[in-house]
C-alpha cells in the first residue's frame, strides 16, 4: 500500500498510518511478545485520528475524550434533569449510605454508574462523556474519569460483596421484623461471552439456549415494594439450591417464597420443607390437589360467606386441608365471566382445540386460583391473595432488568468486575421501580412508562451564566407533570 511522503510526516513511534476506502488514519500500537510463534507480535490500537493534505492531522474526538480528563473538558451547559430524578429518588438518607459505603472516589464511581446506567443504560466507554456533559460532574468525580479508573473501582467493590450485604440488611431495617415478609424470589439467566469469569456455564433457561450464562438472583419485598437483594449464581446452578443461601445471606425473618405457577411438585414440597423454606405456591387447575366441590353446590356463596374486596372486585375463597397440606381456592367472578366468554368465542375460531364439551367440564375452573401455603406466622386468606397477586411485579423487575437497562448479554471478563457492575445495576433498579411506583400511584402509567420520565428529565439542564450555573427554561407541562411526581426542578 503506497502512502505518501505528507503522510507519513505524521507517523510517530507506536503508531501506524492506514488507508481505508482512500482516507488516511492514524493509530495507536503497541508490541507483544508472542512465545508460540517465537516472535513480536504489532497490535492495532484505537484510532488516533484522521490525516489530510487540506488540514493535517484531525485528532478523534473519541481518543481526546479519552485522553483528556472530563475536569478539563470545559462544558457550560450540563444536564440537570436525569441527576436531579435519579437522587430524589434515592433519597437523601439512601444516597448518603451509598456515598459512604468505601472511600469517596470509588462510591462516587459506583454512584456515578449506577446513575449512567438508569439514564442512558450506557457501557462503560460511554460514560466518561456522559458524566463530562452531566450536572452530577459538579458533586461527583469532579476531577473526571476514564473507563480504566471505572473498571478499578467496580473490581473493588466486586471484592467487598459483605460491605454490599451489610447494606442490604440495612435497607430492611424499616419493616417490621416480626410480621411476616411476603418476597418473591426469583431468577434470570444472562448470557455470557466471556471466557475469564469461571461461573458461567450452559444450564436451563426457558429459552432452551446452550449458550454459557451466569444466573442473576433477586429477592424483593412486596411491603417495600422494590427489590431488596441481589446475587450472581453460577450458570448450571438450581434457583431451589440457591434460594436458602440467599435467605440466609440476607438474614432476614419471616420469608415467604411466592412461586410461579408450574412450580408446583411433591419433589419441589419435600425440597422446601427440607430447606426451612416458607412458601405460598399457586397450583395448576388440572391439579388433583384442587377440591371444586364446594363451588359445584348449587348457592354455595350462602354456604362458604367469606369473601373480600380486591381492587373494585369480590373475590370468594374457602380453604381445606388435602394430603397434609394447606390449599386455599378463590373465586373472581369477573373474571370467571370473561374466561367463560373468551372460551365460547374460541370454539368458533378454533373449534379443533375448543370444544362446548371441554367447556362444561372446565366450567367450575373458570375464574379460579388455588395457593398451597406453608407459613411460619398464621396469615388470612387475603393476605396471601394479594401477596401472590404482586408476584408478577418481581417477573417486571426482570423485564425492566433486560428491556430498560438493556442488560441481556454480559462481556465482562472479571467476576469481581462483573460483581460491581452488578451493584450499580441494582441501584439503578431501585431507581427504576420507585419511579414505576410513583406513575402507578399517581395513576399516570397509560400515560407514561418510567423511560418516557427519564426522556423527558434529558431535557431539563443548567447552563452557567454570569459563572453560576442555572436552570434552562422548562416547558410548564413538564414542571406539573415532575411536581405531581414530588420532583421539583424549580431549585
Amino acid at each position: 500500500m503506497y502512502i505518501p511522503e505528507w503522510v507519513l510526516s505524521f507517523k510517530e513511534p507506536k503508531t501506524e498510518i492506514k488507508c481505508i476506502k482512500g482516507f488516511f488514519y492514524k493509530y495507536a500500537v503497541s508490541y507483544r511478545y508472542n512465545s508460540q510463534k517465537g516472535r513480536t507480535d504489532k497490535i492495532t490500537g484505537h484510532l488516533l485520528g484522521k490525516i489530510t493534505q487540506e488540514t493535517g492531522f484531525i485528532p478523534s474526538q473519541k481518543n481526546l475524550l479519552r485522553t483528556t480528563p472530563s475536569s478539563a473538558l470545559r462544558v457550560d451547559i450540563k444536564m440537570f434533569g436525569v441527576y436531579h430524578l435519579f437522587t430524589s429518588l434515592l433519597g437523601k438518607d439512601e444516597l448518603d449510605g451509598l456515598l459512604n459505603l468505601f472511600d469517596k472516589e470509588v462510591s462516587e464511581t459506583l454512584i456515578t454508574v449506577a446513575m449512567m446506567r438508569f439514564a442512558h443504560q450506557s457501557p462503560l466507554k460511554r460514560m466518561p462523556y456522559y458524566h463530562a456533559h452531566d450536572y452530577c460532574s459538579q458533586d461527583w468525580l469532579i476531577n473526571g474519569i476514564d473507563d480504566k479508573k471505572i473498571s478499578t473501582a467496580l473490581k473493588f467493590v466486586g471484592e467487598n460483596r459483605n460491605t454490599l450485604v451489610d447494606w442490604m440488611r440495612t435497607r430492611l431495617g424499616s419493616l417490621d421484623l416480626n410480621l411476616t415478609q411476603f418476597v418473591m424470589i426469583d431468577s434470570t439467566h444472562i448470557p455470557t461471552a466471556s471466557e475469564n469469569l469461571h461461573i458461567n456455564a450452559i444450564g436451563y433457561n426457558p429459552s432452551h439456549s446452550f449458550d454459557a450464562q451466569i444466573r442473576l438472583m433477586y429477592i424483593f419485598s412486596t411491603q417495600l415494594k422494590q427489590p431488596v437483594y441481589y446475587r450472581l449464581i453460577n450458570g448450571n446452578i438450581t434457583d431451589m439450591t440457591s434460594m436458602k443461601n440467599c435467605v440466609s445471606e440476607l438474614q432476614a425473618k419471616h420469608v415467604v417464597y411466592i412461586a410461579d405457577k408450574g412450580f408446583y411438585s411433591k419433589q419441589n414440597i419435600i425440597d422446601l420443607r427440607k430447606n426451612e423454606l416458607h412458601f405460598i405456591i399457586p397450583l395448576q387447575r388440572n391439579n388433583m390437589l384442587i377440591d371444586l366441590s364446594v363451588m359445584q353446590q348449587p348457592n354455595f356463596k350462602n354456604t362458604i360467606k367469606t369473601y373480600f374486596i380486591y381492587q373494585n372486585r369480590t373475590i370468594w375463597y374457602y380453604s381445606y386441608q388435602k394430603e397434609e397440606q394447606l390449599i386455599v381456592t378463590y373465586l373472581d367472578e369477573r373474571l370467571r365471566v370473561e374466561e367463560e366468554n373468551d372460551y365460547l368465542l374460541r370454539t368458533k375460531t378454533h373449534p379443533d382445540e375448543f370444544t362446548e364439551e371441554k367447556f362444561y367440564k372446565k366450567l367450575s375452573q373458570f375464574g379460579t386460583l388455588t395457593l398451597l401455603y406453608h407459613l411460619e406466622n398464621k396469615s388470612n386468606e387475603q393476605e396471601l391473595y394479594i401477596a401472590y397477586k404482586q408476584r408478577n411485579e418481581v417477573e417486571m423487575v426482570f423485564d425492566s432488568y433486560k428491556n430498560f437497562l438493556e442488560a441481556d448479554k454480559t462481556y465482562m471478563q472479571n467476576r469481581y468486575v462483573m460483581e460491581g457492575w452488578l451493584m450499580a445495576n441494582f441501584i439503578a433498579m431501585i431507581a427504576y421501580y420507585r419511579l414505576y411506583t410513583k406513575l402507578r400511584e399517581e395513576n399516570l402509567l397509560n400515560k407514561y412508562s418510567p423511560k418516557d420520565i427519564v426522556e423527558i428529565a434529558k431535557g431539563i439542564y443548567k447552563a452557567k451564566i454570569n459563572n453560576k450555573w442555572q436552570n434552562t427554561e422548562i416547558t410548564k407541562k413538564n414542571i406539573e407533570l415532575f411536581a405531581k411526581l414530588n420532583i421539583d426542578y424549580l431549585i
